[in-house]
């Protein structure tokens, strides 16, 4: 999230995503602009071959349809793709659609998917984690919350890809009715904000959800200056039953932590 609602406080971002949304040439390359790599698309393919291996050693198994289904991500945007080998199995693809897989992996272990309905995506990239999810899991609606022109991209994305369902693009800086729903999720972003937009979130979201998982970047934004928001023992003290778990595998740093709640 960005203009002044984070510590990646540029207009730099949200303007590319906008300005990506509407010229196609743009649009073609637009995961590998240097602005879109270092918000969304950073991560490294030893990154990838860690998700990999993990989703591979889960029990969740998934099938050469599924698979195929996941990286079709990965035809549009044109990304940087790397081959992943493990346990005698091959795929290409980016290391971003590899964590979103990865993802959906640890949702289907430590949650009761059949209960998700309804799920809200706080910073929400070009919508990867959405597709990914809503191909998987027989959910009835997913909110996307994120910028005006961040979901103006994310729209065209699914749009291209023509995912199927009902997806509502939710103005992230003006939320004026609370958002119930089954499940959160915010894959770095949420830890990311500055405090009133994290209350904002507390007040009309998470504290509606029924179950949640909050990727969370360290501690470092929580002293970021006019930029802060709370730390992880503030948040997860603010939400019943919350459990705080490793990130396995690590991804940008090993002081990652995920904030869970309403698990099985």
């Amino acid at each position: 999230m960005i203009g002044g609602t984070s510590v990646f406080d540029d207009d730099w971002y949200p303007e590319f995503c906008y300005f990506a949304s509407r010229h196609e040439d743009a649009f073609k390359n637009f995961k590998r602009h240097p602005v879109y790599t270092r918000v969304v698309e950073y991560m490294s393919p030893e990154v990838g071959q860690a998700c990999f291996e993990y989703v591979l050693k889960s029990p969740v198994n998934f099938s050469e349809d599924d698979w195929l289904s996941f990286l079709k991500n990965d035809s549009v945007g044109n990304p940087f793709l790397s081959e992943y080998n493990s346990e005698g199995s091959m795929i290409i693809g980016s290391p971003t659609t590899l964590r979103y897989v990865k993802v959906l992996v640890d949702i289907i272990s430590l949650f009761d998917a059949s209960k998700i309905e309804t799920v809200t995506e706080v910073g929400v990239g070009y919508g990867g984690q959405c597709r990914i999810l809503m191909k998987a899991l027989p959910l009835a609606r997913y909110n996307l919350v994120d910028l005006p022109e961040v979901l103006a991209l994310t729209e065209k994305f699914l749009a291209v890809l023509d995912v199927k369902g009902d997806i509502r693009y939710l103005d992230g800086t003006h939320l004026y009715h609370d958002a119930p729903c089954d499940f959160f999720i915010s894959d770095y972003a949420f830890s990311e904000l500055t405090k009133p937009v994290q209350d904002m979130y507390i007040e009309k979201i998470i504290s509606k959800a029924k179950a949640g998982y909050v990727t969370w970047d360290g501690d470092f934004f929580a002293s970021y200056g006019l930029y802060s928001g709370y730390t992880l023992e503030e948040f997860a003290s603010m939400i019943p039953n919350a459990k705080v778990l490793p990130e396995d595998p690590v991804t940008t740093s090993p002081d990652n932590r995920l904030v869970v709640w309403g698990i099985k």
